[in-house]
């Protein structure tokens, strides 16, 4: 049976292979299928209009699921990625300005953060990027906010010391962390707002680190515990009859040979070593090392081919 198709559909037809957008296809194709007369003989053409619209809706969800995403994850950047995380209001955001210097917005009502804020935390030669978070609670641990955390080297988990229910908080964490199979994950827990308490008031777990964000009490030590969370060295190369470069340190993790140094370097490097000469700042004098010496941080190597 002949399909018998109305003129417009072919002039429709020549405008579809002239357009740009998917929306503008789908639009076209849906009026082409409008049009088109419903009997046997266009069949065939009513089903493949169907098909494309179809194709190319599915090509727009994606595009527009991928760019959602997009939205929700965050380059990792530095020596290492560390996720600030936590209930509400318990200082998250002031922290992350504390540490790195960054101005995001700070407010007293739930949910100010919205979306990923990272930013580089200074740490003597190296940055480490933390992330800023939502409040992670029990209603709310969507699909994206668990692959940050579950992708980082670490969580920094933020309370306020000052709750009445704070062990009850900090329970209730750990809980949504195991729901979420996170609980292996490596986490420094840190209590809030110690400049809000009174004096030698310390009835708190050993294991909480107390810190003011706002009165910016106790972050170095804090940086510190980050740093050793990550369980990162920082090896420093040096040229023969040279000085040493302190300011762009390798990193590695910690456990990492030599020979792991020098595929960090070249990967054509190994083939061509010979020794290297150890300088710490312990020894007196240089000492040879081979590639299976298990480097330690601080450590400067000066390699020979």
């Amino acid at each position: 049976m002949p399909a018998n198709l109305p003129p417009q559909f072919f002039n429709l037809s020549a405008k579809l292979k002239e357009a740009k957008t998917s929306q503008e296809k789908i639009s076209i194709l849906e009026e082409m299928l409008a049009i088109c007369p419903k009997h046997k003989g266009t069949e065939k053409v009513q089903k493949d209009l169907k098909r494309k619209i179809a194709r190319l809706k599915k090509e727009e969800e994606t595009k527009k699921k991928t760019k959602k995403e997009q939205i929700y994850t965050v380059k990792r950047e530095g020596a290492g990625q560390i996720v600030i995380s936590g209930p509400a209001n318990s200082g998250k955001t002031t922290l992350i300005n504390a540490l790195t210097g960054a101005n995001f917005k700070v407010a007293d009502y739930p949910f100010t953060t919205t979306l990923p804020q990272p930013a580089m935390m200074p740490f003597e030669d190296i940055l480490i990027q933390l992330i800023d978070t939502p409040p992670l609670t029990k209603d709310f641990s969507p699909g994206w906010l668990k692959n940050i955390l579950l992708n980082s080297d670490g969580i920094l988990a933020v309370f306020d010391l000052t709750k009445e229910n704070l062990i009850q908080e900090i329970d209730e964490f750990k809980k949504i962390l195991e729901n979420l199979g996170l609980k292996e994950k490596k986490i420094i827990f840190v209590g809030n707002k110690i400049d809000l308490l009174p004096e030698k008031f310390s009835n708190f777990p050993k294991s909480l680190h107390q810190i003011s964000a706002l009165r910016k009490i106790r972050l170095e030590d804090l940086k510190r515990e980050i740093f050793k969370l990550l369980q990162i060295i920082r090896v420093y190369s040096k040229k023969p009859n040279k000085e040493p470069d302190l300011t762009h340190p390798f990193i590695l993790k910690r456990g990492a040979w030599l020979k792991d140094l020098i595929r960090e370097i070249h990967y054509d490097l190994s083939s061509q070593f010979k020794y290297a000469r150890l300088f710490k700042k312990s020894f007196q004098k240089p000492v040879i090392v081979g590639k299976d010496y298990i480097l330690e941080d601080g450590d400067i190597v000066e390699i020979h081919t």
